[in-house]
């Protein structure tokens, strides 16, 4: 019978308490209370714009004041801009490196040999060169192209005509003794030499050319070296790198100190003198010329100073 009881109470206890708690609720109801509380709620008002703070322009809209923003017009002006400016600094800095490229120098007295002859040969242009009135100058450089060396040397020599692009013939070249002169400085001298040595092997007759019309001369040649003083250009190198191309090696703090020890030394107006003109030495360097004097009357005088050679000149046949 106690069991009995307390089971039942148990129940009864049990019952209460799960009686007590709220029912839970339908969804047709939760979505009813839902849609009044939105009804019930007070909306807020929107923000004014305000013009204080930091705002982004409207594109293609006006402002308040009726002035326009930035469009897609005023944004390709803005670019457009942007592009000549930059084309502008790409132009300046294209002038700047055009500038800092050195200028080849190309020494008057290569239209004028005969200044460079000895002491003892100044003389000759006077009796033998007819005060250098049959003398024809030809200048290469190291830029010169090699055909129409070539082409220019053949034609002065008699051995070539080019009819469709005819060339200006001095008129030394009709004299008897007429004095070519080739001449080129320093790097130009190889390209010089070289195309002496083909020339001499082109116009050279062969013993069908012998037979054939046409006259074979027999021209003298005599090279003479002389040198001139330059002024030295020194190559700006942008890449870090000194005049030779090899990279430069980073001072180190020793070689500094050192620069600045050397610094700390003034110099005295005593020494100034002699720094300048070691100064002037540095900065000019002696060029090299070489002349070749072909002629077709022997010059004795060049023959003893300078030593002579011969080659003979296939000639094209005069025309009446």
């Amino acid at each position: 019978m106690n069991t009995c009881a307390a089971s039942t109470n148990d129940i009864h206890l049990y019952t209460l308490k799960h009686s007590s708690m709220a029912k839970p609720k339908r969804m047709s109801d939760i979505f009813a209370s839902s849609a009044e509380k939105d009804s019930s709620a007070v909306t807020a008002p929107a923000t004014p714009y305000s013009s204080e703070g930091p705002t982004l322009p409207i594109i293609g809209g006006a402002d308040a004041d009726g002035e326009h923003t930035v469009g897609p017009e005023s944004n390709q002006a803005a670019k457009g801009s942007r592009k000549k400016r930059k084309t502008e600094e790409n132009g300046s800095e294209i002038h700047i490196k055009a500038d800092a490229q050195p200028v080849p120098s190309f020494d008057p007295s290569l239209y004028q040999p005969w200044t460079l002859l000895p002491a003892e040969l100044l003389k000759i242009p006077q009796d033998r060169l007819r005060g250098t009135k049959n003398v024809v100058p030809i200048a290469y450089t190291r830029n010169q192209n090699i055909k129409g060396g070539i082409n220019r040397l053949k034609t002065y020599l008699g051995a070539y005509k080019n009819k469709n692009q005819p060339m200006d013939m001095p008129e030394a070249l009709k004299e008897a003794d007429v004095v070519i002169a080739v001449s080129a400085q320093g790097e130009g001298t190889a390209k010089l030499v070289s195309i002496i040595d083909l020339v001499r092997r082109v116009v050279a007759p062969t013993s069908k050319s012998k037979l054939s019309a046409g006259n074979v001369e027999t021209w003298y040649m005599y090279t003479s070296l002389a040198n001139i003083e330059v002024e030295k250009r020194a190559k700006a190198m942008s890449d870090g790198s000194d005049s030779n191309g090899q990279a430069e090696k980073p001072k180190s703090t020793a070689d500094e100190d050192e620069e600045e020890e050397e610094e700390a030394f003034e110099l005295m107006d005593v020494d100034a003198p002699e720094q300048e003109q070691e100064q002037q030495q540095k900065q000019t360097i002696k060029a090299p010329i070489l002349t070749v004097w072909m002629t077709k009357k022997n010059i004795p005088a060049f023959k003893e100073a300078f030593g002579e050679q011969t080659f003979e000149v296939q000639a094209l046949p005069l025309e009446d």
